[in-house]
This record gives structure tokens, sequence and C-alpha cells, in this order.
């Protein structure tokens, strides 16, 4: 089991929580038994009072792989029962399903971890490699090039027979021209049988013949690859 000590900036305006003491609940990607300490950055891009906030943090102790790779992390809190419910499964996918796509279509986890707030509120915290922050344009905006990175890790996803449930720009984050694809607490079980050959530009294939009406809609409606043209459907 090992401890993961999250420490909090002092200049929030009205926060007065100065710390976390948390155990994991699953075999992280850490040293075992060496306790961690994860110092929250005072940037941040998320609402500190919600009730299931991301953090930036800086790391502080011992991992495995090359330390740049997790040097920062991205701390998923959450803070009601239903929530740590969701997180809980979303750490399962990760463990599961999700495990050999690590590091390329989604990011490192290392981690699930629970504890007590201050006032003995159960809460969780999922730890991810950190990468970079959400899209903010929509999807058919984007350069063509990473357009298709996304969907070639939205199919590396399918492939293992998961649908993401809640795909959408906020869901995807981008690094140094790289993707990863994030929040899968509502993936549900899916077969696939695209070819995963996108063919951007060409007029849109016909659904069923694409082998996937989930991805045939992403690339039609969301990233716009094709041209105006279609086929009857």
């Amino acid at each position: 089991m090992t401890t993961l000590r999250v420490t909090f900036p002092n200049d929030w305006p009205g926060w007065s929580i100065q710390q976390y003491i948390l155990q994991s609940v699953q075999e992280p990607c850490l040293t075992d038994a060496i306790p961690i300490t994860a110092r929250v950055h005072s940037e941040t891009y998320s609402d500190f009072y919600s009730d299931s906030p991301v953090f930036r943090a800086s790391l502080i102790g011992p991992l495995i792989g090359p330390p740049k790779q997790a040097a920062i992390v991205a701390l998923k809190f959450a803070f009601r029962e239903d929530l740590i419910a969701d997180l809980t499964e979303e750490a399962e996918v990760y463990k599961g399903a999700l495990e050999s796509l690590q590091g390329t279509a989604v990011p490192r986890c290392y981690g699930l971890y629970n504890g007590y707030g201050v006032d003995g509120e159960p809460i969780a915290c999922l730890m991810l490699e950190y990468w970079g922050e959400c899209i903010h344009q929509p999807f058919e905006h984007l350069p063509l090039n990473v357009r298709i990175r996304i969907l070639q890790r939205l199919g590396d996803i399918h492939k293992q027979g998961l649908v993401h449930g809640d795909f959408a720009e906020r869901n995807v984050l981008e690094l140094d021209g790289d993707v990863r694809i994030i929040d899968f607490d509502q993936t549900e079980n899916h077969r696939c049988d695209c070819d995963m050959d996108f063919r951007p530009g060409e007029m849109s294939p016909d659904m069923q013949e694409f082998g996937c009406a989930q991805l045939w809609k992403v690339c039609r409606s969301d990233m716009k690859i094709w041209s105006d043209r279609e086929r009857h459907v």
C-alpha cells in the first residue's frame, strides 16, 4: 500500500485545507510502501470548490519509468459518494481494458487513492499522467492531422472493446502535437468492425460499410473530415 500526501497552495481565496493523506486502492505504478507527495500548483483551470476538481501537481517520490513522464501529474478528485463510485469505475477501466493504451491513446494511470477529509467525509483521487490541457476549440477547427490523430486514438479505444460514452473536446488533451483521451466513467462495451481507414477529403462512406456507427458520426459530424457530398445512408 502506498501513502499519498497531497499538499495545497495557501493562496487560494477561502481555501483552508493544507493537505490530504490518502492510501492506494489499486496497485499503482509507484514503488510500493514508500510515501509520495503531490504538491498542487497554485495556477488552476479547475474550480477548487467543485465536487470533482482536477488539479495539476508536482510529484515528489519514486516512479517507475523516466522521471520526465511523471514529474507533473493530474489529480482528479471526487468529494461525493456518487462521484467516488464513478471515479472507482474509471480507475478500473484504466487498469483493465485501457491498460495497454496507457502512454499512447490515454494517459498513464498511477492509481486510485482513498481517504477522508477534514470533516470525516470520504474522498477519492485518481492520479494520472499530466498531458496538457483540454482542447478549447471545436474539433472541426483543428488542423486535419490533429483530427486524424484523435480519430486514431479513439479507434484504439474501440479496438479494446469500449465506446467512450462522453466524447467531446473537453475530454481530449493536447501536448506538443500529440493527444490523449480522458474521462472514462461512462464507457460501454462495444464491438467495432471499422478498419480505421478514415479517408479524409473523400466522399462520406456508407455507415454500414464503414463498420462503426459511432466513429462514422464522429468523422462526419464532429471532425468533418469528409466532403459535403455523401452517399445515401
